[in-house]
C-alpha cells in the first residue's frame, strides 16, 4: 500500500535540485538560511481511493499534485519587488521538463501552470498542477 508520505517523497525527489530547497505541504514561516528559490509540494484536493484490495486496504489513488515554485524577487531601492524573469523562467522550465513525473509508485501527467503572482513577502510564485495516479 502506498502512503501519503510516499506521494510527497516521490514528487519532492523528482523536483529536487531545481531550487535551493524542497518543502512538503506548506512553506515554512521561517528558516535558518535564506534560500533564493524553493519548491513546495502539496496535494490541494481530495486524494481519491479508486480500488480496494482483498484485505480492505486501498492501493489505487488519484489526486492533483501541486508544485509551487518560489523565486526571490530582485530588489533595489527604486523597485523593491521586481520579478526576476530569467530565474523564474529557468526554474519553471526545469520543473516542466520533469513531466511526466514517473517513479516506481506514481505517475504525474498533464502539467498546467495555474497561477503566477507575487506572494507579498519578496517572492514570485508559479503554481504548476498535474494529475497524479499511483501505479
Amino acid at each position: 500500500m502506498i502512503s501519503i508520505k510516499t506521494l510527497y517523497y516521490d514528487v519532492g525527489n523528482a523536483v529536487k535540485g531545481i531550487c535551493d530547497k524542497v518543502y512538503p505541504r506548506n512553506r515554512p514561516k521561517s528558516v535558518a538560511d535564506r534560500p533564493d528559490s524553493y519548491i513546495v509540494v502539496s496535494f490541494p484536493s481530495s486524494i481519491y481511493n479508486n480500488e480496494m484490495n482483498d484485505d480492505g486496504s486501498f492501493n489505487d489513488y488519484t489526486t492533483t499534485a501541486q508544485i509551487e515554485v518560489y523565486v526571490r524577487d530582485k530588489t533595489s531601492a527604486r523597485n523593491p519587488n521586481t520579478l526576476n524573469v530569467s530565474a523564474v523562467s529557468e526554474k519553471v522550465s526545469a520543473v516542466m521538463t520533469k513531466f511526466p513525473i514517473s517513479t516506481d509508485n506514481i505517475i504525474v501527467t498533464k502539467p498546467r501552470v495555474t497561477l503566477q503572482t507575487d506572494d507579498g513577502d519578496g517572492f514570485s510564485v508559479t503554481i504548476i498542477q498535474g494529475s497524479l495516479r499511483t501505479k
